[in-house]
């Protein structure tokens, strides 16, 4: 499954770069077709996926995107601010929070409250909300490898709630519990896991 952090294009120099190649000979293997890739006016630009990356590469390209989103995070106003004066960061402003968060609404709203607290639907309703929990824990914390631990226990709620969510279908889960799977397995999760990335980097950083 491809992670919504990494860039989709790359530019040439992006792309021969991660490589290791020249950026002229990167453009006649493209201008040849041996490498897939697509022109943007006079510039090319190059699928992420066509690339021959070995995995050390791969792992500096998510690196590079994991970075360049938390600039972007980190320049654009919370969505709690109520004015114009210092910004703040807030929960809210993280994507993953914010897409599990309607999961839960949906699974309280779907899911009656008469059922079963020993069911698989209502534990899986109960680690959804231990994984806003630990996400939210996880965000106001300034100690890196407290931060971490957080958000892995935020990402191993998630992934339970998908196991129990699996756990009492024979066969394809059906909606409304489908939606809630799709949603924590592409958006949640991969999201998630970017937190985790992060915080292991900042962990292993000299303070």
């Amino acid at each position: 499954m491809a992670n919504e952090n990494e860039p989709m294009d790359l530019s040439l120099r992006e792309a021969a770069a991660l490589l290791g190649r020249n950026p002229r000979t990167l453009r006649a293997q493209l201008a040849r077709g041996e490498i897939a890739g697509r022109k943007s006016g006079k510039h090319w630009l190059v699928p992420r996926h066509s690339l021959p990356l070995t995995e050390a590469q791969r792992r500096t390209l998510q690196v590079r995107a994991d970075e360049l989103r938390a600039a972007v995070d980190e320049a654009l106003p919370s969505r709690t601010a109520t004015d114009r004066g210092p910004r703040r960061r807030s929960v809210a402003d993280l994507d993953c929070f914010r897409a599990a968060q309607r999961v839960l609404r949906d699974m309280r709203a779907q899911a009656p409250g008469d059922a079963s607290a020993t069911s698989d639907l209502a534990r899986a309703r109960e680690q959804v909300e231990a994984g806003l929990l630990h996400l939210s824990e996880a965000s106001h914390l300034y100690h890196p490898r407290l931060k971490l631990r957080a958000t892995r226990h935020a990402h191993s709620a998630f992934a339970r709630a998908v196991g129990l969510l699996f756990l009492e279908v024979d066969a394809a889960p059906a909606p409304p519990r489908l939606a809630w799977i799709v949603a924590l397995e592409s958006e949640v999760l991969p999201a998630v896991g970017g937190l985790m990335r992060w915080s292991e980097r900042s962990s292993r950083r000299p303070r």
